[in-house]
């Protein structure tokens, strides 16, 4: 288990991401905010990696900033308790298979608040997750979305994108 936030032995989300392996948990702080950050390193399907966010004072840690805030290229990830706002172009990008977006809310980014990239996509599951503010006309162009969803079916044959209890 990794600690992340103040007082913690991690300040970044980005310290550990590159530490991770299968069955690894990262617990983060709070009423905190933190860098965006990509999530390259898989768990497997018997033992997924876990990014919580641990609220402090009623309040998820919220990850700012960046073009694409949290991209989650390692499958078998559950990512759950976050507040995800204000990169430049999208707040969360879904690039691998078997993924779990829960208990966590998107805003404030200009083209996608959640993007399933057409390739090198699989399974997602989201689960109490609020999206606002995200997507819209941009430059003339009415190609953004709150939530656009795709799944490779050619990488991940009989992938499934699953949404519940979200708004």
């Amino acid at each position: 288990t990794y600690e992340v936030g103040p007082g913690k032995p991690y300040r970044e989300l980005t310290e550990v991401a590159d530490r991770l392996a299968p069955g690894d948990v990262v617990e983060v702080q709070g009423d905190a905010s933190y860098q965006s950050v990509s999530f390259d390193r898989a768990g497997s399907a018997a033992a997924k990696i876990t990014i919580r966010g641990v609220r402090v004072n009623g309040k998820r840690p919220t990850i700012a900033g960046g073009a694409n805030t949290v991209i989650l290229y390692g499958s078998h990830t559950v990512f759950e308790g976050f507040e995800v706002t204000g990169g430049s172009a999208i707040c969360i990008v879904h690039k691998a298979d078997d993924i779990t977006i829960r208990d966590t809310v998107v805003h404030g980014c200009t083209r996608h608040g959640i993007l399933g990239t057409d390739a090198e996509s699989g399974s997602l599951l989201m689960e109490y997750v609020e999206v606002y503010d995200a997507g819209g006309e941009l430059s003339g162009e009415n190609l953004k979305h709150p939530v656009y969803i795709a799944t490779d079916e050619t990488m991940y044959p009989g992938s499934v994108f699953r949404m519940q209890h979200c708004y």
